[in-house]
C-alpha cells in the first residue's frame, strides 16, 4: 500500500524516468553492456565527451559518473580557460549564495575519472568528427551564446547592448570585457545622459537594473570585477527605466529578486497607477500564477511604502542626487535615436503605447497608436532572451533549429531527418539550453542532464553507442589538441587560476578578483613566466 501511495503521488516525469531506468536495468540483466564493473571481471572503460562546463555540462558529467561507475571516463571541453559557464559569468556578484554550487562542480572536476580541457574551442580546435572517433558518446552543452534582437531602427547605435553582454562585462567574461569595456565606460560616464533603459521584465533585466542602481560601496565586497566597479562609481546614470510590452500581470520576474530591487536603499520606485489597473483577465492570470501575484503586490507595496532614504515629497522623475527606478508596462520600442553631438550614440528612445487583448493566459499587446519618448538616455540594454547558436566549424548539415536556437532532440538524443524521418545521430546527445532553450534556473539543468544521461544509458545497454577507433588507445582528444599546438588548461591549471584570483581578492577585501583576459588566465594556468 505504501508503494501504491508513493506512485500515485509521483509526477508523470518522475514515473517516466523510473520506467526508463527499469527498462535499462532489465536489458543489462539480460546480457546487455554493464554500466558498472563486475567484481572479478575485466572491463574496458567507456570514454565520454561533454562540450561545455556550465551547469548543464557539469551535471551531465556527474550523471555519467553515477550511471557508468568505475567504467566512466569523462573529458569536459570548455572554450574559456575557466570552467562553470554562467555560474561564473552570469550570476550577479551580490548573489554569492547562488554561486556556491561551484563547490560541487569543483568536486566533479577533481574526480580522477574526469579530465578538464579548458581553452579549447569546439569547432575551431576540435571538430565533431574528431570526437566521433574517440568517444562512445558526446554531449553538447555549450549553451546559448547569442541574443534575441528587438528589430527596431537604431538598435545597433553605440550605447545599445544586450543584457548578456552587460552581465558578462561586470562579471569578467573575457570576450565581453575585450569588446565592451570602452563602450560601456563611455555610456555610463556620459554627461548628457542620466537614464538607462532596459527592455524586458525577467530576472536578468532585474539583475542589470540592480547593478546600475545599487550603491557601489555595497558592491565593493563582492566579486564584481574592478574595472566594472570603477565604472559604476563614476556612472552618471541616476534613473533606470524597465520596459515591458505587456502588463504588470504578465511580468516574468521572480518575486524574491523583484523585492530586492524594489527595496534598494535610497532608490525611488515610480509606476503610473493606470498601468497597475487590472482587467478581469489579468486578475485571472495573477490567480493562476501565485509568483506573479506576489510580484504585483510587491510593486504596489513599494509605491505605498518607499524604501529608507527616499524623500516622500519628491515628484516622479525628480531624483535630486538620489536614484530612481521606473517601471513602464504596456510599452514597445519603435526606434532608438542618436545624439546630436556628432558622436552618434543613442540618446532617445521612442515607445509605442499598448493595450492588452485576448483571454487569460494568452494576453497579447496591441498598439494603441499613442507614442512616448524617453530622453537623456545614455545606455540601452535589451533583455528579451538568450539564443543558442550552431557551433562554428561543425560540418554543414548538422541538425540545428535556427528559429528556436536549439539542437533538435528527443530526450536528449540529437535527431536528424533521414528520408523524411527523424533519426538519432548515433553517439551525439544534448543537454541544457542547447536542448530546451534558455529557460529555467541552475537546478533545472540537473533534471535536464539526468534525462539525457538516461538516454545514453539505454543506448549503451542496447549496443547503440559509438565504438571509438582502437588506434587512439582510449586516450580521448587531448593528444590531438597538443599536436595541434592548443594550450590546454587542465584541472591543475584551473586550480592555479582559482588560487591566484582568491589571493588577489583577499588583498582587496573580496572573495576573488577575476582575470579578465584569456592570455592572463593561460599564463597563470601554465605557470608561464615563473622561475
Amino acid at each position: 500500500h505504501a508503494m501504491l501511495r508513493s506512485l500515485a503521488s509521483a509526477t508523470r516525469e518522475t514515473l517516466l524516468r523510473q520506467a526508463r531506468g527499469l527498462a535499462t536495468s532489465a536489458v543489462i540483466a539480460s546480457g546487455g553492456s554493464p554500466m558498472f564493473n563486475t567484481p572479478g571481471k575485466e572491463s574496458t572503460p567507456r570514454r565520454f565527451c561533454v562540450v561545455g562546463s556550465g551547469p548543464a555540462g557539469m551535471y551531465a558529467a556527474d550523471r555519467l559518473l553515477a550511471a557508468f561507475g568505475e567504467d566512466a571516463r569523462v573529458d569536459v571541453i570548455e572554450k574559456l580557460p575557466t570552467p562553470f559557464g554562467l555560474v561564473r559569468s552570469g550570476v550577479a556578484p551580490d548573489h554569492a549564495g547562488t554561486k556556491s554550487v561551484v563547490n560541487r562542480f569543483d568536486g566533479i572536476l577533481r574526480d580522477p575519472r574526469v579530465t578538464y580541457l579548458g581553452n579549447v574551442s569546439f569547432g575551431e580546435h576540435v571538430g565533431l568528427d574528431d570526437l566521433f572517433a574517440r568517444y562512445s558518446a558526446t554531449v553538447l552543452c555549450y549553451g546559448a551564446e547569442g541574443d534575441k534582437k528587438l528589430g527596431v531602427p537604431g538598435e545597433d547605435l553605440p550605447g545599445s547592448h544586450s543584457a548578456r553582454e552587460f552581465v558578462g562585462w561586470y562579471n569578467g567574461d573575457p570576450r565581453c570585457v575585450k569588446d565592451l569595456d570602452g563602450p560601456l565606460r563611455r555610456a555610463l560616464g556620459c554627461a548628457e545622459g542620466d537614464t538607462a533603459v532596459i527592455f524586458g521584465l525577467g530576472n536578468v533585466a532585474v539583475d542589470c537594473a540592480r547593478m546600475l542602481l545599487r550603491a557601489p560601496e555595497h558592491l565593493a565586497s563582492t566579486d564584481v570585477c574592478q574595472h566594472a566597479l570603477e565604472a559604476l562609481r563614476r556612472s552618471t546614470v541616476r534613473r533606470v527605466v524597465m520596459v515591458g510590452r505587456r502588463g504588470v500581470a504578465q511580468g516574468a520576474f521572480s518575486p524574491k529578486e523583484l523585492r530586492e530591487l524594489l527595496n534598494l536603499p535610497g532608490v525611488r520606485v515610480t509606476v503610473d497607477p493606470k498601468e497597475l489597473a487590472l482587467e478581469p483577465e489579468d486578475e485571472a492570470d495573477l490567480a493562476a500564477q501565485r509568483p506573479r501575484r506576489r510580484a504585483y503586490e510587491a510593486i504596489v507595496k513599494s509605491i505605498e511604502s518607499p524604501p529608507a532614504g527616499v524623500e516622500a515629497d519628491l515628484r516622479p522623475g525628480q531624483v535630486e542626487g538620489g536614484r530612481e527606478l521606473v517601471l513602464k508596462f504596456l510599452r514597445s520600442p519603435t526606434e532608438f535615436l542618436p545624439s546630436a553631438d556628432g558622436k552618434n550614440s543613442v540618446r532617445s528612445v521612442d515607445l509605442a503605447v499598448n493595450r492588452l487583448e485576448g483571454a487569460a493566459g494568452s494576453r497579447k499587446a496591441v498598439p494603441t497608436g499613442e507614442k512616448e519618448r524617453l530622453d537623456r538616455v545614455s545606455l540601452v540594454l535589451r533583455s528579451v532572451g538568450y539564443k543558442g547558436l550552431p557551433a562554428k566549424g561543425v560540418k554543414e548539415g548538422f541538425p540545428f533549429d535556427h528559429e528556436r536556437g536549439v539542437v533538435p532532440n528527443v530526450a536528449g538524443r540529437v535527431m536528424e531527418k533521414m528520408g523524411g524521418y527523424p533519426t538519432h545521430v548515433t553517439g551525439v546527445y544534448v543537454a541544457g539550453w542547447l536542448k530546451r532553450g534558455p529557460t529555467g534556473i541552475i537546478g533545472t539543468n540537473l533534471h535536464c542532464a539526468e534525462e539525457t544521461v538516461e538516454s545514453i544509458a539505454e543506448d549503451a545497454a542496447n549496443g547503440r553507442l559509438r565504438r571509438p577507433d582502437y588506434r587512439f588507445k582510449g586516450k580521448g582528444v587531448r593528444p590531438l589538441l597538443e599536436s595541434r599546438g592548443v594550450r590546454v588548461v587542465d584541472a591543475e591549471g584551473w586550480g592555479r587560476i582559482d588560487a591566484a584570483e582568491r589571493a588577489a581578492g583577499e588583498a582587496a577585501g573580496k572573495p576573488r578578483e577575476k582575470f579578465v583576459s584569456v592570455d592572463s588566465m593561460v599564463r597563470t594556468a601554465l605557470a608561464i613566466g615563473e622561475n
